[in-house]
């Protein structure tokens, strides 16, 4: 076996004097579950594109299991992909959507006993045997994509390609077929290339995260490292829900940090008088006395659930949002006082 089920080296592409991906370098492994990360427009789908062979990188070069596949037609790159919308044929049952790969002219060519083999193996695999005679037009948004992911798996790829796929269900739904991917993903052990906008569906699925913005690679990371080490401004803003606050600051002598009328103790090394912001995650708030201490004024509560989210006005001078229980009785015009770890 490679040791990369997918390669990228120094991946450019532009439209005209556009540029939507530059100088990619990137390895995935051969059971790695990746989620490439980023807001519309950052070129996630046409990294996945050039992968699948849809697009034509500008310049560089992609290799599937150690090959260069830059010269390949889409079917010889043993890459499997699953759209947004699904893509099912509708005048065909749902066994024929799922066993169509192997209909189409390849050599040697499965007999019709082991096309049907392994589109009932197939559709085992993802729960929906049991509405094989059925027509997409009779199945829910939720059986349509393990209909999509059957449709994949038939193929026996060395890598599943996934633009989006639950982006068009509800919530309830979204949320089972997360957990389904995952146990689907270690059942199979393919390497998985995911695109998503979603930073939960990247947080709780994937190995590592590639946050991308404007075509280039922001960081590379697990999800742990992403969230508590952001490499930049545009990852620590992008990445947390609530958001990460993020405030102008100077440092001064010792390790101080000065923020509107408070002054803070950071563990960080900087240069005296320097522009610096500070990143205060809303759910890193600790009990005051223990330094680092903030007077604050609420200025509006909203209910989420198992906790508030808490807008407040700090020391007359910066907002700050905060997550706190919805076991603290809190209301507009209360004074809150707590702190933060340096």
């Amino acid at each position: 076996m490679t040791e990369s089920a997918i390669e990228f080296r120094k991946i450019c592409k532009s439209y005209g004097e556009f540029h939507v991906v530059r100088d990619i370098d990137l390895k995935v492994g051969p059971s790695e579950f990746l989620a490439l990360l980023g807001p519309s427009g950052c070129g996630k789908s046409t990294i996945l594109k050039m992968i699948a062979g849809i697009e034509d990188p500008t310049s560089g070069e992609i290799y599937v299991d150690g090959e260069l596949v830059n010269y390949k037609m889409p079917r010889e790159r043993h890459v499997a992909m699953v759209f947004q919308n699904y893509a099912l044929y509708p005048h065909m049952t749902v066994a024929q959507n799922i066993a169509y790969p192997l209909t189409t002219p390849q050599k040697p060519r499965p007999s019709k006993a082991e096309q049907k083999e392994r589109m009932e193996r197939a559709a085992d695999i993802v729960n929906i045997s049991d509405q094989l005679e059925k027509k997409p037009s009779a199945l829910s948004g939720g059986q349509r994509q393990r209909v999509a992911l059957a449709r994949a798996i038939i193929r026996e790829p060395s890598v599943f390609l996934m633009d989006e796929p639950l982006s068009n269900l509800d919530a309830l739904l979204r949320d089972t077929m997360r957990h389904q991917l995952i146990d689907l993903h270690r059942r199979v052990g393919k390497a998985t290339v995911y695109v998503t906008h979603d930073q939960l569906e990247a947080m709780t699925m994937a190995d590592r995260i590639v946050v991308l913005n404007n075509g280039i690679i922001q960081q590379i990371g697990s999800p742990q490292d992403i969230f508590s080490k952001p490499a930049n401004l545009f990852v620590a803003g992008f990445v947390g829900n609530p958001r990460m606050n993020l405030i102008e600051g100077v440092s001064l002598d010792d390790g101080l940090v000065r923020i509107g009328n408070t002054t803070l103790k950071s563990n960080s090394r900087m240069t005296t008088q320097a522009k610096v912001t500070v990143g205060l995650r809303p759910t890193d708030s600790i009990a005051p006395g223990a330094g680092n201490d903030i007077n604050a004024i609420v200025q509006s509560v909203e209910f989420t659930g198992a906790d508030n989210l808490v807008n407040l006005r700090c020391d007359d001078s910066f907002d700050l949002n905060l997550r706190r229980p919805n076991t603290e009785k809190i209301a507009v015009g209360d004074r809150l006082k707590f702190g933060f770890e340096p």
